[in-house]
């Protein structure tokens, strides 16, 4: 369907504004009013003072002359005139950050509004109005702990618009609420059509290295958690050949007898390299490949949990790790991730399939 240019200026200069949660109080929603675009990205970019470093991106699909050449006219519009659209943008934000403020008890503000309007592709062409700005003390920080999403409790997203929350590099997420629809070592991202609740969304991170992660102290911690495996690798193996006791010892392997004792226990049946390692000496990403194998190569990443008796967000971190390295791939039916060793079919059986089936990247 074609749009006029000022068909699109009507729809771009109402943006973001606030509505009210149910009790009257506090920040409710980012609503779109007015416009009309196939799809919103909004995506904050946290920084370890809380200050977060706004994206909202319209997308107006270019599907035929008149809607290019609309957008063309606005685009030239944007370019003569920024602040005619940036004015409005950021007055409206002003509002909205004020009633964050009043919510959270941190002062606020909006800053450093731009616009721009070029085409992109994203499979197909678009026309795409970006707003970027800067809100101070958007999310709580304490110490070294950044606690995001505040100051959006209770947004709504409808079934165009996505929110991306990024946070600092050298950070982890020590919790995500509610469970988001994709999430990577430094991101989450939720996707339309919902609500959250009251407390939601709710993003809890801080420094990998206060939480076990690399360099200072926590070099001894994992040394010492080093160390713990190699003494249950030597008990397994002390076990295993009767040297602790316990159940009774296997034959030794092949490598520790003469061939002479090997013919002999082969011609008897007995297999020398019987069992595998138990669970708790495997990590946490072998023991996922190892679930996945056993399981035809595919299971939905709920049943991963499950199985291994885990929360979602360390399966979650498990798995966009393995991803990250190209050891399992993930797409989406419905609101369900499935995870699959590479090569795997997934053109039938539970949890798979091609009908409905999203890859893991932007599904919008």
């Amino acid at each position: 369907m074609g749009r006029t240019v000022g068909t699109l200026v009507v729809m771009l200069v109402a943006t973001a504004m606030l509505v009210s949660t149910a009790a009257g109080a506090g920040f409710g929603s980012l609503s779109q009013q007015s416009v009309d675009a196939d799809v919103v990205v909004m995506t904050a970019d946290v920084n370890p003072d809380g200050t977060a470093d706004w994206t909202v991106a319209y997308r107006l699909r270019l599907d035929d002359d008149n809607a290019t050449q609309a957008f063309e006219d606005l685009r030239a519009d944007i370019q003569a005139n920024p602040s005619a659209y940036t004015d409005r943008f950021e007055s409206r934000m002003q509002r909205t950050a004020g009633a964050a403020e009043n919510a959270t008890g941190r002062e606020m503000a909006i800053k450093n509004v731009t616009v721009t309007a070029r085409e992109e592709t994203f499979g197909q062409t678009y026309g795409v109005i970006t707003y970027r700005f800067q809100w101070t003390n958007f999310a709580s920080v304490s110490g070294d702990r950044i606690e995001i999403g505040d100051a959006l409790s209770g947004l709504f997203l409808d079934s165009e618009t996505s929110l991306t929350v990024r946070w600092p590099a050298g950070y982890q997420a020590a919790s995500v609420a509610p469970q988001a629809d994709e999430r990577e070592n430094a991101s989450v991202t939720w996707r339309g059509q919902q609500t959250f609740g009251e407390t939601e969304p709710r993003v809890i991170v801080s420094p990998r290295d206060s939480a076990g992660g690399d360099g200072g102290s926590n070099g001894l911690l994992v040394g010492g958690a080093l160390a713990l495996v190699g003494i249950a690798a030597g008990a397994y193996v002390l076990r295993r050949y009767g040297i602790l006791g316990g159940d009774a010892p296997a034959e030794p392997p092949a490598s520790m007898v003469d061939s002479d004792d090997s013919e002999a226990e082969t011609a008897a049946g007995t297999d020398a390299d019987a069992g595998t390692p138990p669970a708790e000496l495997l990590s946490n990403e072998e023991q996922v490949l190892q679930l996945l194998e056993s399981n035809g190569g595919r299971l939905k990443q709920q049943q991963v949990a499950g199985e291994l008796d885990w929360t979602d967000a360390k399966t979650s971190q498990v798995i966009g790790g393995l991803r990250d390295e190209d050891k399992v791939e993930t797409f989406r039916i419905g609101r369900e991730n499935v995870v699959t060793l590479p090569d795997t079919d997934v053109t039938g059986g539970d949890g798979g399939g091609s009908d409905g089936a999203d890859s893991g990247g932007e599904t919008q």
